[in-house]
């Protein structure tokens, strides 16, 4: 009874008779009330746009910001999400509409009792689904876990896809669109938050995947600076292989856009107002005709390099020492991150074998090398390392680990030895290994398997993701306790360890060689060398790889 009145009270949102209502400096809001997991009563202002809507002229355009509106703006609605389709799931229906640059702001502070002397600290999330899919949606990111502690939570949307991301490398369309829409929502946070009862000097920006990546991005990028004091990064960074467009890749993936939908590929001014001029579903059904295998390479758009132009997100490669200032961060991965992609092909007796017997075409695509010179030499290297020799049930674990390793695990090893060249900001770093009741890998390929700690598992301890269909156990809401505990404290001081006391100490890693980490498990203990199996990734000649020209001749 106890688990099912814990259920309740975290799947549903209770709107009372009485509306909040507040004042901004754009203007009145009135929102509607929540009731969280505990049973704290908080505000909720749903739909808040924080920029023009993206579309006509303003497509494949830096965000405009919003202007200030004239009547109380009517915050109860669910936000739109932007047009997308979910690749993960093997979505086949295009949903969204373009005009979506809208976010959500949760408050435990009484409206009518704002504390200008005592302001919480404002937690801002920033989805994941590999920038092609997602979205902040009350009932995926809802505030129902994390608002029983003294915190703001604000989760918004950003365009995705070609729509996000799409870059003719100069002036018309330098890029990065996307992550231009949550620099503009930061923005907007830093005008508005007050209002709400928030610290705009204490912004954690968090986000899971590509959103992980997007707030390490932040980090780099010399026009966020200041719109956000910490950072935490879950199972994404700025150099995962999927987020980090190749040299050539950006131009040519628009070169190919305009040729899908029958227009100009020069000068870009007459590709893109071709483009404009298509239906915002007609380019994102372009998708399929971008995969070689499946839906391979994942993201056909990613973060880019731009020109160096007033504005611009990024003008150098992340990989470089970054000249913008650093926060303190905290990064991890689950135990099992692969089962994002290899779910979908060991759960499957026909697709593992077309896998396997395809896999010298295959994996140049999957793990982003098909451009390289050593293609077959790759190939091979890793055949010996992952499959040498065992059985069919060994394989489908090496596919698994594979997948852990170059997707996530070895990105997160190079972005975190980086970090110690430039900061003396402290960088904590965790390891989830506890499997709950419930598991991503239900939507990921296989709603009855156990894969381990997969891709994304750690989100249901902190929002009440709604399609995990199985009630938490009692150790599963210890665990997500403890962890809303370590998030928040980390956004309240920048520590994970305060101001509410932890049984352990949480410490900072020293260094990119010790890596030392705190094992999230079902006993938490503090180990060191994370991911220690994927630096096999790190004596590849891809071009993603800081020490490429090293180990050439060893090929």
């Amino acid at each position: 009874m106890y688990i099912e009145t814990c259920l309740v009270l975290t799947l549903c949102a209770y709107v009372l008779a009485e509306q909040p209502t507040l004042r901004t400096p754009l203007g009145e809001l009135k929102g509607h009330f929540l009731k969280t997991r505990g049973g704290r009563q908080i505000a909720a202002f749903t739909a808040v746009p924080y920029a023009k809507p993206p579309v006509d002229e303003l497509r494949f355009k830096a965000p405009i910001p919003i202007e200030a509106w004239e009547d109380t703006l009517d915050a109860t609605q669910q936000s739109p999400v932007c047009v997308q389709r979910n690749p993960y799931t093997r979505q086949k229906e295009i949903v969204g509409q373009e005009d979506c640059l809208y976010l959500n702001i949760y408050t435990p502070v009484a409206v009518n009792e704002i504390d200008t002397e005592r302001r919480l600290p404002v937690m801002v999330f920033i989805h994941g689904g590999g920038w092609m899919c997602g979205d902040a949606t009350t009932d995926m990111y809802g505030p129902h876990f994390l608002l029983d502690r003294d915190v703001i939570l604000v989760a918004m949307n950003y365009r995705l896809g070609p729509l996000g991301f799409l870059s003719t490398q100069d002036e018309h369309c330098p890029g990065n669109n996307g992550l231009k829409d949550q620099q503009e929502a930061l923005r907007f946070i830093q005008k508005t938050i007050h209002s709400f009862g928030g610290d705009n000097s204490s912004v954690t920006i968090f986000g899971e995947s590509a959103g992980g990546a997007s707030a390490h991005y932040h980090m780099l990028s010399k026009t966020s600076e200041g719109l956000f004091h910490k950072a935490i990064s879950e199972s994404g960074t700025a150099l995962v292989p999927w987020a980090e467009a190749s040299p050539g890749e950006p131009l040519r993936n628009a070169f190919r856009l305009a040729k899908f939908l029958n227009c100009p590929q020069a000068p870009s001014t007459a590709m893109l107002d071709c483009l404009r001029t298509k239906d915002s579903y007609d380019i994102i059904n372009t998708e399929f005709k971008f995969y070689a295998w499946d839906y391979e390479p994942m993201t056909p758009f990613k973060a880019v390099v731009e020109p160096d132009l007033p504005g611009a997100f990024l003008t150098s490669s992340p990989r470089k020492m970054p000249s913008s200032a650093a926060v303190p961060w905290m990064t991890g991965l689950n135990k099992n991150e692969g089962c994002l992609k290899s779910v979908w092909i060991t759960a499957n007796s026909s697709r593992y074998q077309e896998f396997i017997s395809g896999f010298e075409s295959i994996a140049p695509v999957t793990f982003y090398y098909e451009n390289s010179p050593y293609v077959d030499r790759i190939t091979k290297r890793i055949r010996d390392v992952y499959f040498n020799g065992g059985d069919t049930e060994e394989i489908k674990t090496a596919i698994l680990d594979l997948y852990s390793d170059s997707y996530f695990a070895y990105p997160a090893l190079e972005a975190i030895e980086l970090t110690f060249n430039y900061t003396k900001n402290p960088v904590y770093l965790y390891e989830l290994t506890y499997r709950a009741t419930n598991s991503f890998s239900q939507i990921f390929g296989d709603e009855d398997g156990d894969y381990g700690v997969c891709h994304a598992d750690e989100l249901m301890h902190l929002f009440p993701i709604r399609f995990l269909s199985k009630p938490f156990s009692e150790k599963d809401r210890e665990i997500s306790e403890l962890i809303i505990t370590l998030w928040t404290n980390f956004a309240t001081s920048g520590d994970p360890n305060k101001p509410i006391k932890l049984p352990f100490k949480w410490e900072p890693a020293t260094s990119g060689q010790q890596m030392e980490y705190l094992e999230i498990g079902v006993e938490q203990e503090m180990r060191n060398d994370l991911a220690s199996r994927s630096r096999f990734w790190g004596s590849l000649p891809l071009w993603h790889n800081i020490r490429t020209t090293k180990f050439t001749d060893e090929l």
